[in-house]
């Protein structure tokens, strides 16, 4: 739920955590759970039998259950007695939510992403094939990171045609479930970037979800949105026309690749941003609201219909 700012009566977007985050998935039995606890503080014991439907229950059993159910996820908090109760909304005043929510541009850091996968189905059964996260800080390339994955199924011919990624080069690979913790440390406090984000964000979002049963959360950052707005002269906003545009190559063979489309990626987003301040945006809030803004495109002028019109008026006085 949104909330007003008490000086200006203006109404704030949601929180959203400045970079990659992740907090368990919401389950059914959570959403009881919370039910539950709107009529104050539970002992694990009667929580348990409330939610899972279980009375008989040793207080030891309970406890494991509960930790297990509601421990780690932020909408549950314990009690000085060890009672679970729903978290409050955190203490610092409301001066510092706002400023906590634009944060200058230029102190952030971003993870630049780019996968490849056996396909464009995140939850229809494709899986990541190769990852890449370059971290950019102050302006500049700070860190890469880039493994191939098995994705523990067969990869088309006409991907392994696109990416040059065959099942000879992955099946000796760690599935995702091994380099998870990797990934999520790489990823963690940056704000998630990549050309076309919600493509790589579902199907990251959906390994990390399959491999620890956790939701990924953050901030995130489109290129293809940026150039929309940014670069409205160019015919298209593929990588290939952006990188073009900004002189940054994309070295031979690297072209559909992760490391390569990050790094290039990352490049283009260094001058992507320069652009956006210059348009007046120093600040997150500032650049959400600009490419919130909708482009007025000039309507062509309708062609006069070839076929012949019927006869409304009389034209032979």
């Amino acid at each position: 739920m949104s909330q007003v700012d008490p000086m200006s009566g203006t109404r704030l977007a949601p929180f959203t955590p400045a970079g990659v985050s992740t907090h368990p998935e919401r389950t059914l039995l959570a959403d009881r759970a919370a039910d539950y606890l709107r009529g104050g503080p539970a002992s694990s014991r009667s929580l348990i039998a409330s939610v899972c439907q279980l009375s008989a229950l040793p207080d030891a059993v309970a406890e494991h259950m509960a930790a297990s159910l509601l421990g780690g996820h932020p909408r549950f908090a314990r009690t000085v007695d060890g009672s679970w109760r729903l978290s409050e909304p955190a203490a610092p005043a409301w001066r510092a939510q706002v400023a906590d929510r634009e944060p200058l541009l230029s102190s952030l850091s971003f993870a630049v992403v780019d996968v490849e996968t056996t396909g464009t189905r995140a939850d229809g059964g494709d899986r990541i094939t190769e990852i890449a996260v370059v971290t950019v800080r102050d302006g500049a390339i700070a860190d890469v990171y880039e493994t191939l994955v098995n994705p523990e199924r067969s990869i088309p011919p006409f991907i392994t045609r696109l990416t040059n990624i065959s099942w000879e080069m992955v099946r000796d690979k760690s599935p995702f479930r091994d380099v998870c913790d990797e990934v999520l440390r790489v990823l963690d406090g940056h704000v998630f970037v990549a050309h076309n984000a919600a493509f790589d964000w579902r199907f990251v979002s959906a390994e990390v979800a399959r491999a620890r049963g956790r939701e990924l959360t953050g901030r995130r950052l489109c290129t293809v949105r940026l150039a929309r707005r940014l670069l409205p002269q160019l015919r298209r906003r593929s990588l290939d026309w952006v990188a073009r545009h900004y002189g940054v190559e994309i070295e031979p063979g690297k072209r559909h690749r992760a490391a390569g489309d990050a790094l290039a990626t990352a490049h283009c987003l260094v001058r992507l941003l320069d652009d956006a301040r210059d348009r007046g945006c120093e600040r997150w809030s500032e650049l959400e609201r600009f490419l919130a803004q909708t482009q007025v495109r000039k309507r062509r002028g309708r062609r006069a219909p070839a076929l012949p019109r019927p006869v409304d008026r009389d034209t032979t006085a």
